[in-house]
């Protein structure tokens, strides 16, 4: 029985689809497609357009002879109009058709269809009136099977390229790194990079296919807290190891029959989800510590695979112990300044006072003058050990803003000072580091601005801010005002502004110093310190006079001897007495005045 011609072009479509099936770019796709059409439709010139740069361009073509002809615009004539409406049309007269514009008039009739993703495939003919609906339904399903391949090739391609750009990350990632997969239950090596070769001592050849744990072992202090059995030497075995295994792993196999020794579990056979992990590993430099990462990647076939990543943290661990020795020097140098430099410097202050009691007028000022100079070694030592002792507040309290900042300025000398307290902020601090922090700032204000300088502290968006009347920051030095040491005034200590920083630094805060034009704050503008990134608290206790009278006693060891010293002058006499200001376990030396009155007169 004959076959019609319709059966012969659904048969030449199927032999189609098979043949591009084994294609591999895009470009030989559309060539053997537009060659092969012949097989499918009648017609004289087949040509497959895409769309790039709003204009068509030709990809494949099919014609007896070249017709000359500048690009064609994308929203031009009947493929315009196919490109635009993603609908085929058939044109039965070219030379009657309103949106026509051929190029040649050798062509009367023209079958146009879209092209996924921005294209046309035209069959043209000479004679009018070629194309039937049984071709317009043939062309599609010829569209439609070089749509499909064309997506398989690109899809492929693009696939290859992943993998091509991930075998490339994979093998030049400076950690080490291997792939794996499960095979009843145990993880296989699949793949490792150069770091993994270079880091363990492993050749790439020897490791593929082998089961993890006869490749990486736990380091001497992961073993220790391990099970371990006895290795027993079997006389009879006097086979060499591979000489692709480091020696540090054949030690652990050497020797040994395979009912003695008992591998170490491996937290790597355990990881079943994406983990990070610290571990100590056996390398081909001896032990190491890692940080392990397990990332376990989907698979369509039902395997269970993924990727192992050992990151060298040896420099870290390195760093981490030494600034824990610093840490340790610096609190040694915090206990020789609480201990050694206060105590002499108390003994100094009680023959002093001895001393004021009973010398005459003319020496009184000279005596003054050494009086000042301890006070100032004990903000001193007080600023440094507040520098030496920081540390990050972990655990902060809702506290009321305006009550402790009143209350350190009761804690202040401020003269003839005011302070205007608005921003009925709660916020999360540390209260003993914020009236601290407020202490200092309002202390440089009184000494920079004068003192009948009006302070206030105002809300910010995300935290609060202290701003003076005063003559203000000079932009040039907007900068080093918080650096340990810098002050304009040889009695101070120049830690104030830098323990500020700090405690803000502690609690996660910025602290800046803002301006109008941003570059610093002017002359005539005060100064301003903002501090932002605060978190915001809940309901603090709002008794204020609760509040203030905490927040006094947090300061009385820190600011007693001032006040006692102060009352003794104004009364005639001078009388010191210091507390120690660091931590509770710090044992306080006492000064026994009267024993030393005994002693002095004594050596009279």
């Amino acid at each position: 029985m004959a076959s019609s011609p319709l059966v012969d072009s659904v048969a030449a479509l199927g032999r189609l689809a098979s043949e591009l099936d084994t294609l591999g770019s895009v470009t030989e796709v559309y060539t053997r497609a537009v060659r092969a059409a012949d097989r499918v439709l009648e017609f004289d010139t087949a040509i497959i357009c895409t769309v790039e740069d709003g204009v068509f361009e030709p990809q494949a073509s099919y014609t007896t002879r070249l017709i000359p002809a500048s690009p064609l615009a994308a929203d031009a004539g009947i493929a315009g109009k196919t490109h635009r409406e993603n609908e085929t049309h058939v044109v039965d007269d070219l030379t009657t058709h309103t949106d026509a514009t051929p190029t040649s008039d050798t062509f009367r009739s023209v079958l146009s269809i879209p092209l996924e993703n921005g294209g046309v495939v035209q069959f043209h003919a000479t004679e009018p009136n070629a194309f039937s609906e049984t071709d317009r339904h043939l062309g599609e399903l010829f569209v439609a099977t070089v749509t499909s391949a064309r997506n398989r090739v690109s899809y492929e391609s693009a696939l290859e390229t992943e993998r091509d750009q991930f075998a490339a990350l994979f093998e030049n990632v400076p950690d080490a790194a291997l792939q794996y997969h499960l095979e009843d239950g145990v993880h296989v090596v699949d793949a490792v990079n150069s770091a993994f070769i270079r880091v363990f001592g492993f050749d790439a050849e020897a490791v593929v296919g082998e089961p993890l744990t006869e490749l990486i072992e736990p380091g001497e202090t992961e073993t220790r807290t391990q099970t371990q059995t006895q290795t027993v030497q079997d006389p009879s075995n006097t086979s060499t190891p591979s000489a692709a295994v480091p020696p540090h792993h054949q030690s652990a196999t050497a020797g040994t029959t395979s009912t003695d020794y008992v591998q170490p579990q491996l937290v790597e056979t355990k990881l079943s989800e994406r983990a990070d992990v610290e571990v100590v590993r056996e390398t081909a430099d001896g032990p190491r510590p890692f940080l392990l990462r397990n990332i376990p990647v989907a698979t369509n076939d039902g395997t269970t695979r993924g990727y192992l990543i050992y990151t060298d943290l040896t420099d870290l661990k390195l760093r981490e112990r030494e600034l824990e020795r610093k840490n340790e020097r610096l609190d040694q140098f915090a206990s020789i300044v609480s201990h050694d430099l206060r105590n002499p410097l108390n003994v100094a202050d009680g023959y002093l006072d001895i001393a004021l009691e009973d010398a005459p007028a003319d020496v009184q000022p000279a005596l003054a003058e050494i009086q000042d100079a301890h006070d100032r070694m004990e903000r001193l030592i007080e600023d440094v050990l507040t520098m030496a002792r920081g540390k990050t507040v972990d655990s902060p309290d809702p506290v009321d803003l305006d009550t402790v900042a009143a209350a350190a300025w009761d804690n202040v000398e401020t003269d003839a000072a005011s302070l205007e307290t608005t921003s009925q902020l709660c916020i999360e601090a540390d209260r003993t580091r914020l009236l601290q922090l407020f202490e200092n700032l309002f202390r440089n204000a009184v000494e920079h601005a004068g003192p009948d300088v009006r302070v206030s502290v105002t809300e910010l968006a995300d935290g609060f801010a202290v701003e003076d009347d005063g003559p203000g920051i000079p932009p040039e030095r907007c900068e080093d005002i918080f650096e340990s040491g810098y002050t304009e005034r040889a009695e101070n200590t120049g830690l104030g502004l830098a323990i500020v920083e700090q405690i803000a630094t502690e609690h996660g805060w910025t602290v800046a110093v803002p301006s109008a034009d941003g570059e610093g704050t002017t002359d005539d503008t005060g100064a301003r310190f903002e501090f932002t990134n605060c978190r915001l608290g809940g309901d603090a206790d709002t008794d204020g006079e609760t509040d203030r009278g905490l927040d006094r006693s947090l300061s009385t060891e820190r600011d007693g001897a001032d006040g006692e010293r102060n009352h003794a002058r104004e009364n005639g006499h001078s009388h010191s007495h210091r507390y120690g200001y660091g931590h509770e376990h710090e044992h306080q030396h006492k000064f026994d005045w009267e024993l030393t009155r005994h002693q002095l007169e004594g050596w009279r």
